[in-house]
């Protein structure tokens, strides 16, 4: 049966019906990923193995941040070095690397508190990208992750002539 053929009434509650859901598909969304939190927290809760990782990496970034760098740091101050200057999305620096979220928002997080990365947010599309700040240039060129060049005074080509 054609929509033509519905009578009015029919018609007005089909209409307002996809309106209403239209509405709070938001909120659903939002609910069904909640739920799906607390399913994998659950899951997550059954294997020991898991909670012991959370514990290694807490215990990893439990350092205060005036100290040594971890490992993790180590890379991903390396990864944001080989990018030459550019700002990398958390998907590029994760690109290679193949860290987990958690670690590597946490690996990040103290990057960006020890001043070694900076955090340019884009208004567009409201993105984080990652760059070394001025410090953590410095850094990455003491440890060797980034070799300087140093251009010479002669130009190219002029052999003394």
């Amino acid at each position: 049966m054609p929509f033509s053929e519905l009578p009015l009434p029919v018609l007005v509650a089909l209409f307002l019906t996809a309106f209403v859901l239209v509405g709070i598909y938001p909120a659903l969304k939002r609910t069904v990923i909640k739920l799906r939190k607390l399913l994998h927290s659950a899951a997550q809760s059954k294997k020991p193995i898991a909670a012991l990782l959370d514990n290694v990496h807490a215990e990893l970034f439990a350092k205060p941040p005036t100290g040594q760098l971890n490992d993790f740091e180590i890379i991903v101050l390396r990864r944001l070095a080989q990018a030459g200057g550019k700002a990398l999305s958390r998907k590029q620096v994760n690109a290679h690397l193949l860290f987990g979220e958690k670690t590597l928002h946490k690996t990040l997080r103290s990057l960006n508190r020890r001043g070694l990365v900076h955090v340019k947010v884009s208004l567009l599309l409201l993105r984080q990208r990652f760059a070394l700040s001025e410090a953590g240039r410095r850094y990455a060129i003491e440890q060797g992750y980034i070799i300087p060049v140093h251009k010479s005074k002669k130009g190219v080509g002029n052999r003394g002539t």
